[in-house]
């Protein structure tokens, strides 16, 4: 079997330059492989000769169970169609068995993965597919000029969340109302990614979060709305303030993949967004 060495967080260059000879239209950067390969309980794991790196972690999913998500997959083009991936994801799925996971993932099942599954008909997805991986959902990514502006409903207030008052609102509202994602959001508070709209002046209310750039710069992410204040032009409006910043960050176009329900993709398709790229969950039970 390949030997693989544990590449701790001074080999990051390293794993940006295998990337941008496996996948250069990612763009990957140093920080974003950071944040997604070295967060939480993980390792990263490579040959020796450097040219195939597996990046996996384990962690518990919203639900409590303990889960692991291979965080990334990654083989060199010279030494491709050689078996090398296959015995990746066995490093991978035996590290995460000795520490109790029950179930493996690709990608999106740990906060701060690189991508929220694997693209579908990738090589990624055929590697796994071949592995005895199952695919559970599909969905698609959109896109979204930088350009796209909307208006503040009237009695709501939107604005970055910088001040403390405002962090604790964020924090408490995210975890009663949206837990999932508390973790991302928290992330996008540390970075100055996060914009809150309110109800009211004197004691405001929180009836939405957008936050972006948690992993992966440019990608949007939670993009959360109260129930009971949905369909009033506030989730507009918080994508509006996260296109701005992006825009003075000199992107073209937003990345949107948080999509969970067909109200969320109604709600990106109106504001002009474009299919980008179609995403697919899977995973492999360990026990």
């Amino acid at each position: 079997m390949m030997k693989l060495v544990p590449w701790g967080a001074d080999r990051v260059d390293d794993i940006v330059d295998l990337m941008l000879r496996v996948a250069a239209d990612e763009d990957l950067t140093p920080d974003e492989m950071l944040t997604a390969c070295h967060e939480r309980s993980g390792i990263v794991m490579a040959s020796e000769d450097g040219e195939s790196v597996i990046a996996v972690g384990v962690d518990r999913d919203p639900d409590g169970q303990l889960v692991a998500s291979i965080r990334l997959i990654a083989v060199g083009p010279n030494v491709q169609r050689s078996g090398r991936g296959g015995l990746l994801l066995q490093h991978a799925e035996q590290w995460a068995t000795e520490r109790g996971a029950r179930e493996i993932f690709v990608g999106g099942a740990v906060p701060f993965s690189l991508w929220p599954g694997a693209p579908v008909e990738s090589s990624v997805a055929l590697l796994c597919a071949t592995n005895g991986y199952e695919t559970h959902e599909f969905w698609q990514s959109y896109s979204v000029a930088t350009t796209y502006r909307a208006e503040v409903p009237d009695g709501i207030t939107i604005r970055r969340v910088v001040h403390d008052d405002d962090v604790t609102r964020v924090l408490l509202a995210a975890t009663s109302g949206w837990p999932r994602s508390t973790d991302e959001i928290a992330r996008a508070l540390e970075h100055g990614t996060c914009h809150v709209a309110l109800r009211g002046e004197s004691d405001p209310v929180v009836v939405g979060i957008g936050c972006h750039s948690i992993t992966r710069a440019g990608w949007t992410g939670p993009l959360v709305v109260d129930e009971a204040y949905r369909r009033r032009g506030i989730g507009q409006a918080l994508l509006g303030q996260i296109c701005r910043d992006l825009m003075i960050a000199e992107f073209d176009r937003v990345v949107v993949a948080d999509l969970p329900d067909a109200g969320a993709r109604s709600f990106i398709e109106s504001s002009g967004a474009v299919a980008a790229t179609r995403y697919q969950r899977m995973s492999k039970r360990l026990d």
